[in-house]
């Protein structure tokens, strides 16, 4: 698959992080649908959503370089990671850091992300969160834009039980979409604590608002 890409170069504070994203996604959406109907990655919509840099992520990035006591020392696994920018952040932050996405495309590419940036020591992985009970639990979970399709939220629910440590920390970051309001309500129901912290950021010249909750149990 041919890849046009675009550097963008992030500031958080007196931190700089570059991070290479993918500009050509209606072509990589068109080879997907291309493939039929039946064929199992359209079937399991294996949409190529980790080709760009979004406004969550850089969210999610700030608010870990303005409170770095929850992450230095943890062990911190990032989901659906895409191109990576928070996992990268974290580990520079002194974090010990896995980073999961379910397309193998996204783990290499934020594996790429972590070399230009000169950040070494993270594991990269594919990771497929509906089979989280199976997995190893963590100090703290990053989960940047996640919360975007109904269908989800339950195995979503599920992961965040199975994948932190008691007593941990989850980190979820979104753009205050209307969808996710619905799986933020049943994380209360379920004896969540949550506290919301607002950011602007600015991705392509284009600002966004963005909420990262610290989510415990």
């Amino acid at each position: 698959m041919n890849f046009k890409t675009l550097t963008h170069r992030i500031e958080i504070g007196d931190r700089k992080y570059n991070v290479l994203s993918v500009t050509n996604f209606d072509e990589l959406y068109e080879q997907l649908l291309s493939k039929g109907m039946q064929h199992e990655d359209v079937a399991d919509e294996r949409i190529p959503y980790w080709a760009e840099l979004w406004p969550s992520a850089v969210g999610l990035a700030t608010h870990l370089v303005s409170n770095t006591h929850l992450i230095d020392g943890k062990t911190v696994l990032e989901i659906g990671a895409g191109l990576g920018l928070p996992a990268v952040v974290a580990a520079s932050l002194g974090a010990e850091v896995t980073a999961t996405d379910y397309l193998q495309d996204a783990v290499d590419f934020a594996e790429k992300n972590a070399e230009i940036n000169g950040i070494s020591g993270i594991d990269f992985r594919t990771f497929d969160w509906r089979a989280a009970e199976t997995y190893e639990k963590f100090d703290v979970l990053l989960a940047s834009d996640v919360a975007y399709e109904r269908s989800q939220f339950e195995h979503l629910q599920q992961a965040f039980i199975h994948l932190v440590k008691p007593g941990g920390l989850i980190l979820l970051s979104e753009p205050n979409r209307y969808i996710a309001e619905p799986f933020l309500e049943n994380l209360k129901g379920a004896g969540y604590g949550l506290k919301k912290y607002p950011y602007d950021v600015q991705v392509k010249d284009i600002k966004s608002k963005v909420s990262v909750y610290e989510i415990k149990n």
